[in-house]
């Protein structure tokens, strides 16, 4: 009887360490006051990155953030219908994102919901002007709260921090006013494991640093 419930135990605890997910690529919908576009995530291990995605007077633009914690700068690789450029900038200079109330009065978890698919953890941030429900998924594995400094308008990553949450993603967020009037929301559209590459972090060379382009030409 022991060796059978020692055997049960060991294939319990197998399937369970199988659903951690450390590679993955997560597409998602955001909606909110000033942005209405796409946002692709790509998680390697610790590595982070994300694609925002944007149509403008009918031309399509694709933005990559890279961050460097070592360095605490975004790598940015815009690509337009006429360009492919190579910039940075400092995550302290970030600005927040618009609607971002940076006091939090509150955060509570809720009870576990199915979201996308996927058994979510609830967190209920708040704050004097806002009510935030974030739905993380706890089978990815991507130390997302280490990149706090690039991410303070994030709600999610905040209350998951204050939680002690190491592991676990947003999958899905939305803040609304205290008149229930939608200020932010994202939504997960596809989640694909083991997708993503170690050149999903680099720098291709077809990218043009942005000095190069603002260079006045040089006369003849």
């Amino acid at each position: 009887m022991k060796k059978t419930l020692f055997l049960l135990f060991c294939l319990a605890s197998g399937f369970l360490s199988a659903q951690n997910i450390s590679n993955v690529t997560i597409k998602t919908t955001l909606k909110g006051t000033n942005f209405d576009g796409q946002i692709t995530w790509f998680l390697k291990g610790d590595k982070i990155a994300f694609d925002v995605q944007f149509t403008n007077e009918g031309k399509q633009y694709l933005t990559r953030y890279i961050p460097d914690r070592s360095k605490g700068i975004f790598n940015i690789l815009s690509t337009t219908p006429d360009s492919k450029i190579f910039s940075t900038a400092e995550a302290r200079l970030i600005e927040p994102t618009p609607g971002f109330d940076s006091h939090i009065i509150s955060i509570e978890q809720g009870k576990d919901e199915i979201v996308s698919g996927i058994n979510c953890k609830k967190i209920i941030v708040k704050t004097a002007g806002t009510v935030t429900e974030c739905y993380i998924d706890p089978t990815i594995n991507a130390n997302y709260t280490s990149y706090e400094s690039f991410f303070r308008s994030d709600y999610a990553l905040l209350a998951m921090k204050e939680l002690k949450m190491t592991s676990g993603f947003p999958i899905a967020i939305k803040t609304v006013d205290l008149d229930g009037k939608v200020i932010t929301e994202v939504k997960t559209l596809n989640i694909q494991a083991n997708s993503v590459t170690d050149n999903t972090f680099t720098v291709s060379k077809d990218y043009k640093p942005i000095e190069d382009l603002n260079k006045a030409p040089v006369k003849k």
